[in-house]
């Protein structure tokens, strides 16, 4: 199959753009990429002319970011996948019912990407937005993608491509301490994040299935961290309904209640 080189380059800019919060110049889209001035300069002005990037001079320089069009064609395929449709109402109910903020997420590459989020009237922090990415190595939804994920040769090589940082004294920094926590999220069914990735937030995550028994996306809870919180109490919770958006979609599995 032959692959049209502009097209190609037309994707890799939105990309790349999309992964700077404070825009980009051409200057930088073209040494970072690698590309001629003229078919930079060509794409990025339809890019804007399509709104699917805007020209912001704000900082005193011309850069670029993403613009609205990006956005409603990607909330267009959010609100297409079924697993985001039979979620929401569960969601929802569980983020007014703690007064916790909860996502839905799947992983792409080797990150966690966020496909939705419900936050509570009551929830007194704010976390990761739709569309946002995170390692795998520090969240309760990375672990249980990677612990749930069937294809061994998959998660050998998202393991090789993470950087095992720490973001705070609680981060799991090696490969080691990594699976012997995703041993431990296969048997309890559902994985924590207590302040690993911020000090303030404590997460319980659990995976939902679609009717193949594979894992389809995983879905979160995230609060304040609590000295004294019921873990039992809360792991249950966020099990029962992810097993009942995974019953949505058809799997006939085992409950893990």
């Amino acid at each position: 199959m032959k692959l049209n080189r502009t097209a190609l380059r037309t994707i890799d800019i939105l990309e790349y753009v999309s992964k700077h919060k404070q825009g980009c110049t051409l200057q930088e889209i073209m040494v970072d990429m690698n590309l001629p001035k003229s078919s930079a300069f060509d794409i990025v002005k339809t890019l804007v002319y399509k709104a699917m990037l805007v020209e912001d001079v704000s900082s005193g320089k011309l850069r670029y970011k993403t613009g609205v069009h990006s956005f409603i064609l990607g909330s267009s395929y959010v609100e297409n996948l079924d697993v985001i449709q039979m979620a929401k109402s569960y969601l929802e109910s569980l983020a007014e019912q703690l007064g916790k903020t909860t996502f839905i997420a799947t992983l792409e590459e080797a990150e966690v990407v966020y496909l939705y989020k419900c936050e509570s009237k009551k929830s007194v922090i704010t976390t990761a937005n739709i569309g946002s990415r995170k390692s795998i190595h520090c969240t309760a939804l990375g672990k249980v993608l990677l612990a749930f994920e069937k294809d061994e040769q998959q998660v050998t090589h998202v393991l090789d491509q993470t950087d095992f940082v720490a973001l705070t004294p609680y981060t799991l920094t090696s490969k080691q301490a990594y699976l012997e926590a995703l041993k431990k999220v296969r048997e309890q069914g559902y994985a924590l994040d207590i302040r690993e990735d911020a000090l303030h937030q404590m997460c319980v995550a659990a995976p939902i299935f679609d009717h193949q028994g594979s894992i389809q996306a995983a879905m979160s809870c995230v609060g304040l961290y609590e000295e004294d919180v019921d873990i039992r109490s809360l792991s249950n919770q966020v099990r029962e309904v992810a097993m009942n958006i995974s019953k949505t979609l058809g799997y006939r599995g085992e409950t893990m209640i």
